[in-house]
């Protein structure tokens, strides 16, 4: 017994970091593989979740959802299919499970933090705090080939489709998001968008496959290519939520932030900001953010980990769930595309190894 406990406890405490190559069904398999206690546990978290802080209903309702962006996400991509068709089969469980854990997203709020500082030599640091309820269980990295696609690194939830919570291709293309959804929207999958994302060969490539109709009220991204320096803010929403789809504009400041209230003037909508009732602690993770000065802002990946990373109970945009059921930080993530470089510090101060980088520079 005390031994099996011990086994328990260090896989707790593990920070995976898996590298695989080769087909999408292949790579879904072999994460299946790695990761098959926790998806079994994670489908059963996710389930008590969506119906404890949910609207969707029974979990029969779930299912059904699940159901149709799963087919929805064979239509519009199908190699997100197929990844996830490999993942269950990998872990031996059905592909509704695997289902219901992948779009789990679809029904649920995401309330994260993003922060671009421009260094002196034209270079960025894209930093991002994954904020999410602990009931759906721990982050993965993945370091992957799929073929015929660039090399790419990403952080994302265990039983999930790549890329969900930042990510960076050999080619320089980067993507991190922010979104703010309490009832589903008619739409695409974001999951999908942003794994077939973060594959682009280029900035344009990136931004058209993250500019369809989402399914969340509304979603922001950071997108970047290093290659020529560029930083994009993408702002995306759907006509049911607000007067404009699209708002894309260049980063061109010292700095740039978001949280997952709607930034004034850019989608004009409908209705009041839902982040006012939904989350109404992302506008004291803006000011704090929008207000730093330029000797402020982080210059390296340890400055940044120190302003987003830190535990201390004054620090806004480190978020430590104060009930049942709210988001907290699961980890931070800092990126520069320029140099092809992706550190990750996990949340949890007992993982081993807690921090993870990877250079896609050959």
């Amino acid at each position: 017994m005390f031994l099996l406990k011990q086994e328990n406890i260090a896989k707790e405490r593990e920070m995976r970091c898996i590298q695989a190559s080769g087909s999408f069904y292949k790579v879904g398999k072999q994460v299946g593989e790695r990761c098959k206690d926790d998806i079994a546990d994670v489908y059963k978290r996710t389930v008590s979740y969506l119906l404890k802080y949910t609207k969707i209903g029974s979990v029969a309702r779930m299912h059904e959802v699940a159901a149709y962006y799963m087919l929805e996400a064979k239509r519009l991509w199908a190699p997100s299919f197929e990844f996830l068709s490999g993942m269950a089969k990998g872990a031996g469980v059905t592909m509704n499970k695997i289902a219901l854990t992948a779009f789990s997203e679809e029904v649920s709020s995401e309330k994260c933090s993003t922060l671009v500082s421009r260094l002196l030599n034209g270079n960025h640091l894209i930093i991002h705090n994954e904020d999410f309820p602990p009931e759906f269980g721990s982050l993965i990295m993945l370091d992957v080939t799929f073929d015929g696609y660039p090399r790419f690194v990403c952080l994302t939830y265990i039983g999930q489709l790549p890329s969900l919570a930042g990510s960076l291709n050999v080619c320089g293309v980067a993507t991190t998001n922010n979104g703010l959804w309490p009832d589903a929207q008619p739409g695409w999958s974001k999951q999908v968008l942003h794994f077939r994302a973060s594959l682009a060969r280029s900035l344009d490539e990136a931004e058209e496959r993250l500019m369809r109709r989402p399914t969340s009220l509304t979603t922001h991204y950071v997108v970047a290519y290093g290659p020529t320096h560029q930083v994009d803010s993408l702002a995306v929403s759907n006509f049911q939520t607000s007067h404009r789809e699209v708002t894309l504009l260049p980063i061109k400041g010292a700095s740039f932030c978001h949280t997952n209230h709607v930034l004034p003037g850019y989608l004009g909508l409908k209705m009041s900001d839902p982040a006012v009732e939904n989350s109404p602690n992302s506008f004291s993770r803006y000011d704090k953010l929008n207000n730093l000065t330029l000797e402020e802002l982080p210059r390296t990946p340890q400055e940044a980990f120190k302003l987003f990373a830190n535990q201390d109970d004054d620090n806004v945009l480190f978020r430590k769930p104060k009930k049942e059921g709210e988001s907290g930080t699961k980890a931070t993530v800092v990126i520069c595309a320029e140099t092809l470089e992706f550190w990750v510090r996990d949340a949890n101060t007992l993982a081993m190894p807690r921090d993870q980088y990877i250079c896609l520079r050959v």
